[in-house]
This record gives structure tokens, C-alpha cells and sequence, in this order.
């Protein structure tokens, strides 16, 4: 795919993003960067661009981690629920 430019606006800083992504995407993941920014920025009575920025982080990286386990858990569940089942018939056709 060829890579489009997109400009985007992020913390009052403009950026130019390179990516294969529709723009549409590109403008729906600034707009939630720029939401959790504005949540952190109410939040604290942090002035810091930095500190906010790292906040921001930190909030996007928790999110992440607790739906990749909760997606983990999920998986395991499934498993474990198939396994029941293909025991269940085996059982049956025996």
C-alpha cells in the first residue's frame, strides 16, 4: 500500500503522520489521544506538557494491558469450555 501524510493536531502541536491507514482512522486516533489529554489536563494541576504527555501515555498503556488480559482471559475460557465439549462427545461417542 502507499503511505499517505496526514496532519494532525495534538496537545496544540501539529504532527505529520505517514501511515496506510484511511484518514478517517488516522483523525479517530488523534481525536482519542486528544480526549485523554484533555481528561488528564482536568485532572491534575499539571502545567507540563512532558508530564501530561506521560500521563497520557501511562492511561493508554493501562488500557491496553487490561484488555489484552481480559481478551487472554476470554481465549482461556473458550478453551477450556471447547476442551469440555470435545470431551463431552468423545464421551458420548464411545
Amino acid at each position: 500500500m502507499n503511505k499517505k501524510a496526514y496532519e494532525v493536531k495534538i496537545l496544540n502541536q501539529k504532527f505529520l503522520l505517514q501511515t496506510d491507514s484511511d484518514e478517517r482512522y488516522v483523525r479517530k486516533v488523534a481525536d482519542f489521544v486528544n480526549e485523554k489529554i484533555f481528561n488528564i489536563q482536568q485532572k491534575t494541576k499539571s502545567v507540563s506538557s512532558l508530564n501530561v504527555s506521560i500521563l497520557v501515555a501511562l492511561n493508554i498503556a493501562d488500557d491496553y494491558f487490561k484488555m489484552r488480559k481480559k481478551k487472554g482471559e476470554s481465549t482461556a475460557h473458550m478453551e477450556a469450555k471447547l476442551k469440555e465439549l470435545v470431551q463431552l462427545i468423545d464421551n458420548h461417542l464411545q
